[in-house]
């Protein structure tokens, strides 16, 4: 099957077995490491990777339902500022995720600045703490990943308005 994306901002066209999932299409074809698949599909969430803003499972995905999209793995991303907004929330707040899950954490911590950043909205604590078990690791309580992403959330804020004026 040929399928057509952007993937770390570059186009590809690409002949893939239409039951390949994502993450090893990342992997194995486009040898992208930040993806860490120990799970074997039973949703660890070490393997979010954005497609189109939303952070996703890439074990969970398969490839062709991701023709047409845009995806953004950790590799690209913490090349970003955007990247820098959510690494200084976490040195604001003093919480880190384990190397384990750093890079999926970071992603997914990214998909919901920009879903509140977009929408200029309040935070909805019970919807991101559900999307927090995205990820399953203990290494950040549910308190400090909510500090980390309203710190995320105003750091991007400030950004985006200094650069404006």
């Amino acid at each position: 099957m040929r399928i057509e994306l952007t993937v770390d901002g570059k186009y590809l066209a690409l002949s893939v077995s239409s039951d390949k999932p994502l993450d090893l299409l990342l992997e194995e074809d486009l040898e992208i490491r930040s993806l860490k698949n120990h799970c074997k599909g039973r949703m660890c969430g070490n393997c979010i990777v954005l497609v189109d803003g939303r952070p996703v499972l890439s074990c969970l995905v398969p490839s062709f339902s991701v023709r047409g999209t845009n995806v953004v793995t950790y590799d690209s991303f913490s090349r970003t500022r955007d990247y820098r907004d959510i690494e200084k929330a976490y040195a604001s707040v003093g919480a880190y995720p384990c190397q384990e899950c750093y890079a999926s954490r970071t992603l997914l911590i990214e998909g919901i600045v920009r879903r509140y950043e977009m929408a200029g909205s309040e935070i909805d604590e019970e919807e991101i703490l559900q999307e927090a078990f995205l990820v399953d690791c203990s290494c950040l309580d549910s308190a400090s990943f909510l500090a980390v992403v309203r710190e995320s959330i105003a750091n991007r804020r400030k950004r985006k308005n200094v650069r404006r004026a």
